[in-house]
């Protein structure tokens, strides 16, 4: 870009100096330290140019001695067509994995330049999905094209998918060409997940979301799914992949059931009940109120509920309401247990109350009010 600048420059003033002669046959002296030195403008001008391009030749020649014979040979070798395809070849590989500035610096360094490897890309672009060819041919030619070739056949949204097999092989060889490659490493843990590897599907997805691949909200529901079936998989630790969910998702009522018991299985019941307890305390709900209830029978019902009782009315959820009627009813305090569930069944919009009061009048044999609390039961929920 300086050589382009300096040779624009040296034109400028030849077409300057060749538009007004007058000014080019003009004299110029110049007296210094008793010397005396007079020409013409125009010779002078030349001259000075001339010297500079001297020096500037004597430069470069200092330069390339001083660096050693090897880095002056590797610029006359490479040259600047060399330098501009290696540039291009860089941004490609940051454009397909999409790394840093996705290749636009280096793109702009390498305008105007299609190098022979620039066809075999282009092929491989016009190439639909499922009729990519294998990553080990592709590698054997050019492993930035075997890359091209690995992005495209694992397009999910592709019109006509490769198997799963093959778009695992690829994904194989783009990891294996770019380790670390954002986009690679995202697919494969949509392919593993797809593949249900449940082991392999947690590690992608965990190291998406420490990296900041994708967002945080669309990673944390896949790595709650995943933390799930994982523990199904391997009940011996699955509390410990039951935990790291639970941080992810508090309020997720599936994995606070399954954390719950885990922890039972465990025997940690105190955390399994503190965490059920809390949960019930901000969000009424009643699957975690029916858990929650068959873990405080385990125990005394009477001391449970003297706990419940002791809690203002007002400040009960639903579900705590539900919790409270039900623990007098086993603690054998029916008359209490009766009014507290149908008030509750008489303010709330649910069928929960309505279904325990059918259970417990059929229990006793009053089976006309147990079938108008279950018909009440079914209207509320139609």
């Amino acid at each position: 870009m300086r050589i382009i600048l300096a040779l624009i420059a040296v034109l400028a003033i030849s077409i300057s100096l060749i538009v007004f002669p007058d000014i080019a046959d003009q004299a110029l002296r110049v007296e210094a330290f008793g010397w005396m030195f007079e020409t013409r403008q125009g010779a002078f001008i030349v001259a000075l140019l001339a010297l500079l391009f001297a020096l500037w030749l004597v430069r470069s020649l200092l330069s390339a001695l001083l660096a050693g014979p090897g880095v002056a040979w590797r610029s006359l070798r490479m040259g600047s067509r060399k330098r501009r395809e290696k540039s291009l070849k860089e941004a490609l590989a940051q454009c397909l994995d999409q790394r840093g500035d996705a290749g636009i610096k280096a793109f702009k360094r390498s305008r105007g330049l299609l190098p022979s490897w620039g066809l075999d890309m282009l092929r491989t672009l016009a190439t639909p999905a499922h009729r990519q060819p294998t990553p080990a041919d592709q590698l054997a030619k050019d492993p930035l094209n075997m890359v091209l070739a690995a992005r495209i056949a694992t397009n999910p949204h592709a019109h006509s998918k490769s198997d799963l097999a093959n778009r695992k092989a690829h994904l194989d060889a783009w990891l294996a060409a770019h380790p670390g490659a954002p986009l690679a490493v995202s697919r494969m843990a949509d392919l593993v997940e797809e593949e249900g590897d449940w082991l392999k599907c947690v590690e992608l997805l965990e190291a998406e979301l420490k990296h900041g691949h994708r967002s945080a909200q669309s990673l944390q529901p896949r790595l709650v799914h995943a933390y799930l079936e994982l523990s199904k998989q391997d009940p011996e630790n699955a509390v410990v992949f039951l935990k790291k969910a639970y941080q992810l998702e508090v309020e997720n009522e599936e994995l606070l059931l399954a954390y719950g018991a885990a922890l039972l299985a465990s025997d940690d019941a105190k955390t399994a009940q503190r965490m059920w307890s809390d949960h019930l305390q901000r969000i009424s709900s009643d699957s975690i109120a029916a858990a929650l209830l068959e873990l405080l029978l385990r125990d005394d019902a009477m001391r449970a509920y003297r706990k419940m009782e002791a809690k203002k009315e007002s400040a009960m959820n639903d579900a705590q309401r539900w919790l409270r009627a039900e623990l007098a009813h086993a603690a054998h305090l029916d008359g209490l247990a009766f009014e507290q569930m149908q008030k509750l069944a008489d303010e709330s919009s649910g069928s929960k109350a309505w279904q325990s009061l059918g259970c417990w009048y059929q229990a006793i044999s009053k089976h006309e009010k147990a079938a108008a609390c279950f018909r009440a039961a079914c209207e509320s929920n139609s």
